[in-house]
């Protein structure tokens, strides 16, 4: 933050907690007093000076602490030249030519079903029930590959991007919004290009045939999960207006329940973590903090395209075609338990063997605690045990899904492993024109794409986590001495982390704990002569401190009389 300007100098302040460092201005734009700016730090034996490269708006600007922290982790909002020249000459509407050699799926009746808010549509589904019992699905994917071509600067735009990153207030795209809300995004009533994966699924949900091809459909509904699930659940407005629709959304959820069967028979893990979202003052500041709830048509969508995803991986793997695979390796066993240890610790009883744990073994343990206090907490050591998935050029499998063939095909608009799957998909098998150059070219180079769309994945989650916890401490900043109820989710030498009902967490720090606490690791908890703090407890706290700036929230433990003056714990 620019704090003082004088006649011939100008000075700027760091706004990040650990680098509380103070520089002087010796070039770049301009900026005037109480703008945020960014640039390259040069130390000498006695200044600190900083080039500004970039002013990112007055520090009372709306959304301008999101934009320091996108920032901080290296996401930019804007094009080069070279990309939007590029996209200037790119068509807003599907062109005949373009549908030469395509399937025409226009009759069929495709919907999309996202988000209320969402803008960038990038897949469509269809379902129809056979006679004999067993269904085809179609899966209809924006043929991102057709505009974003290989080297050229939009490609190395998204390549460098490698993600589209959802902040609480916006959306930082992979793609310029030409492509993502535009050409790319199967909007309502339009001719839009795909590449389409129909299957034949079984009664049980097992893959009899498919085909994957490119094609053009024009959406029939641009549907919501709100509304699909209102239909789903009788509303009788909503299934008169969409009556043409409502017989295949009964159906997509008879196949979605024989798919989701399938794969937890074979020990796909299911995760029950709370997500939260929050709704922002016009100034920028959190004003609530709500738990996303994913009902049956979230789920339905899932189901379809993690079938989408694993078929096609499984194309690419029979047919020895090169791929950017989604692989998660096996766990650490010995973390995993250890987490099995705690669970059997807290009096819940699990199956284990000498040999390795299974999935199934891992689905079963989430299923005996589903009912426990404990739930959240040892969902969250489950997942903490797992190893981090990410992208390789070799077909390693899914623990967690209990798949042994998968990649990411379904969304390119905003993930670029996808992108880069049609991209395999079209030059080594529908179009193999050159294809011993480019199995040559492709080996050579997918590794290298797949660690990089890795990082790049990483980065993704830790900017979206720090907004989120920016915001959390933004919020409890108002809410200073106030009691909540809360569980103890983490437990550490110095502390204990607990997590509160709206997902906030805060450290209750061992200096702050009355009395002499020894930390117990094997056993999870903390304990005195006269008492206990262990893993998944429920505890009353309060508020002791919170700082946006250093995105923490720190805790307290209340005494007797706090609580039964504060009435209303939250």
């Amino acid at each position: 933050e620019v704090t003082r300007k004088g006649k011939t100098k100008a000075y700027v302040v760091s706004t990040h907690p650990k680098f509380p460092v103070k520089a002087e201005v010796i070039g770049g734009k301009p900026a005037e007093v109480g703008m945020i700016v960014y640039g390259k730090l040069q130390y000498t034996a006695s200044h600190v000076m900083i080039s500004i490269e970039e002013v990112l708006g007055h520090k009372d600007d709306p959304g301008i602490e999101i934009a320091q922290i996108a920032l901080e982790y290296g996401f930019v909002t804007e094009f080069n030249e070279d990309v939007i020249e590029e996209i200037a000459g790119i068509s807003d509407v599907v062109l005949d030519e373009q549908k030469i050699g395509r399937t025409d799926y226009t009759d069929l009746l495709t919907i999309t079903i996202d988000g209320d808010d969402s803008k960038d549509f990038d897949d469509a589904v269809w379902v129809r029930k056979n006679q004999d019992g067993t269904f085809d699905l179609g899966v209809f994917i924006a043929d991102v590959s057709e505009y974003v071509k290989e080297g050229h600067p939009l490609d190395q735009a998204a390549l460098a991007r490698g993600t589209s990153v959802y902040l609480a207030d916006r959306v930082l795209p992979m793609l310029p919004h030409k492509l993502s809300n535009g050409i790319c995004s199967l909007n309502e009533g339009v001719e839009r290009l795909v590449l389409a994966c129909i299957m034949k699924l079984s009664k049980e949900g097992n893959l009899l045939d498919y085909e994957i091809t490119e094609g053009f459909i024009s959406s029939k509904h641009r549907m919501t999960y709100r509304n699909v699930n209102a239909i789903l659940d009788g509303d009788g407005l909503l299934r008169e207006k969409y009556a043409d629709i409502v017989p295949m959304l009964e159906t997509m959820i008879e196949l979605s329940a024989i798919i989701r069967r399938r794969r937890e028979k074979k020990g796909g893990i299911e995760f029950d973590i709370p997500e939260y979202s929050f709704s922002l003052n016009e100034d920028g500041s959190p004003l609530s903090i709500e738990l996303r709830v994913r009902k049956q048509a979230e789920k339905m969508i899932e189901d379809f395209m993690l079938q989408a995803n694993e078929t096609v991986a499984y194309h690419m793997n029979i047919f020895h075609l090169p791929c950017v695979y989604r692989v998660h390796e096996k766990p650490d066993q010995e973390k995993l338990r250890d987490v099995f240890a705690v669970i059997g610790g807290m009096g819940i009883t699990l199956k284990q063997t000498k040999n390795d744990i299974h999935p199934k073994q891992v689905q079963d343990a989430l299923i005996k605690i589903a009912d426990s206090p404990y739930q959240t907490i040892l969902s969250q050591l489950l997942l903490r045990s797992m190893m981090k998935a990410r992208y390789a050029p070799e077909c390693l499998g899914h623990y967690g899904l209990a798949m042994q063939y998968y990649c990411h095909f379904t969304s390119p608009i905003r993930r670029y492993p996808d992108l880069m799957v049609h991209r395999l998909i079209k030059k080594t098998f529908l179009h193999p024109d050159r294809l011993e150059e480019d199995l040559k070219k492709y080996q050579a180079i997918l590794g290298t794409i797949a660690d990089e769309n890795s990082i790049s994945e990483r980065k993704a989650i830790e900017c979206e986590r720090a907004v989120n916890d920016m915001l959390y401490a933004w919020y409890m900043e108002s809410h200073i001495g106030q009691i909540y109820q809360g569980v103890i989710t983490s437990m550490v030498s110095f502390g204990m982390f607990v997590t509160l009902e709206n997902g906030v967490e805060g450290l209750v720090s061992l200096s702050s704990l009355p009395g002499y606490f020894t930390f117990d690791k094997e056993k999870m908890c903390y304990y005195s002569k006269e008492r206990v703090y262990h893993l998944g407890q429920r505890v009353s706290v309060a508020v002791a401190s919170a700082n946006r700036l250093s995105r923490k929230v720190d805790f307290r433990l209340p005494d007797e009389r706090e609580i039964y003056e504060n009435s209303s714990i939250e």
